[in-house]
């Protein structure tokens, strides 16, 4: 925790996301780098026209954080996948209530 669930790109590229940008984001959020789980969901894009190419989508899901931790978070992302060649990205924060969260059957 945070889930970082990521749609639009290949395998390898989710795993160079995630060596990139976890030491990163652990800085930003002040927590260990291991608590980012990156979750690759493999997916097709498709419009009224059919299939349209990918590019990631990306949903953060977490406890409550400043909004400059997010921002923050947001723009290390953007950043990385814009050096993987993404001209579009998108990113979106999911809240989880603590007291809604649990982990091996224990309330967080």
């Amino acid at each position: 925790m945070p889930q970082i669930i990521v749609k639009g790109i290949t395998e390898e590229q989710c795993a160079a996301l995630s060596v990139k940008a976890a030491p990163q984001l652990a800085k930003i959020c002040d927590c260990p780098s291991d608590w980012f789980v990156f979750d690759l969901v493999p997916s097709k894009f498709f419009t009224e026209n059919g299939a349209v190419p990918h590019y990631p989508v990306v949903q953060v899901w977490w406890f409550s954080r400043p909004a400059e931790i997010q921002d923050k978070v947001a723009q290390l992302l953007h950043g990385i996948f814009t050096e993987m060649g993404f001209a579009d990205n998108q990113i979106s924060f999911h809240l989880f209530k603590e007291c809604d969260y649990y982990e091996n059957g224990e309330s967080f």
